[in-house]
């Protein structure tokens, strides 16, 4: 996961004024949301857009399934669950008194994310994983919930937003490309991990292999980065040009045009690095600039 700004959707002509009336009938009870979903529907390319055709849960580009619009707060009858302490078994219940859905943030652009049908829909891979963010909106505090757009603000989710600037920082990943919490159990911190991994579907075979292939091709340059930036400070001729070519490899990485994917997991690792290596105080400027 990394940060996806999403201040900046492009609205078609006259969008808007669809979304209002669909939202009264709406919460009048006059229709259902997916009665109108051509609404999200027109959005999907300008949401797209904005990661590079990236899921903004996962980051694959590659098709696990049609990608589609997700809505952070659910449009219909949210479910609630719990989670066991080590983050994989769930348990559902029925939220009381009964959650119809957010309905005033069904049509609010500022809700959707752009999402692959793993991340979002309900299922079971052939590894024996289970994810998919469905109809659940875990919070941190179940007495906070929102039932109207005014107290939506009080609320605290327990999953991680890729469209909250900080919140993508919290995943941490071990040697076989697996994300797992690194906070104190049962901290706020340590649940929003636990719960985005196991819903958001994170902890898959092929999206930890996936991770560690994009840092094995991405490894090559950073390592040449580093010899070419040991060589300049020696004084070596031409090592200042060279440093700056391969950096300038390594940023093109996280271009907003490029199609590499897991980025979130590359700058992980990159901090990882960081910390490792005090010689290289170019990685964490790297960072400042890509993160």
């Amino acid at each position: 996961m990394r940060f996806v700004d999403n201040s900046f959707i492009d609205l078609p002509e006259g969008w808007e004024d669809r979304a209002d009336v669909a939202t009264e009938a709406l919460i009048n009870g006059n229709i259902v949301a997916d009665d109108r979903s051509a609404i999200w529907k027109d959005l999907k390319e300008s949401l797209e857009s904005l990661s590079n055709g990236r899921c903004w849960y996962c980051e694959t580009n590659i098709p696990r399934t049609d990608n589609a619009v997700d809505h952070y707060r659910p449009k219909g009858t949210v479910k609630g669950v719990t989670l066991d302490d080590e983050g994989k078994e769930i348990t559902r219940y029925d939220i009381a008194p009964a959650h119809s859905g957010y309905k005033w943030a069904a049509f609010k652009p500022e809700n959707f994310r752009f999402s692959c049908q793993h991340c979002n829909e309900y299922r079971k891979d052939l590894q024996g994983t289970a994810g998919g963010k469905w109809n659940y909106f875990p919070l941190v505090e179940e007495n906070q919930r929102a039932y109207n757009e005014l107290d939506e603000d009080d609320e605290v989710p327990s999953l991680i937003d890729p469209c909250n600037r900080l919140e993508w920082t919290l995943l941490s990943y071990d040697k076989a490309g697996k994300p797992f919490s690194r906070f104190e159990e049962g901290t706020a911190e340590d649940v929003k991990v636990k719960y985005s991994i196991r819903l958001y579907h994170l902890d898959q075979k092929r999206l930890n292999e996936g991770r560690i292939a994009q840092w094995k091709l991405f490894l090559p340059s950073v390592k040449d980065t580093k010899k070419w930036y040991l060589k300049k400070l020696r004084g070596d001729r031409g090592a200042e040009a060279c440093f700056q070519k391969e950096l300038k490899k390594v940023g093109q990485w996280f271009h907003p045009r490029s199609k590499n994917t897991y980025l979130g997991y590359l700058v992980y690792q990159l901090e990882q690095d960081k910390d490792k290596d005090v010689l290289h105080p170019w990685i964490s400027e790297l960072i400042r600039t890509v993160g």
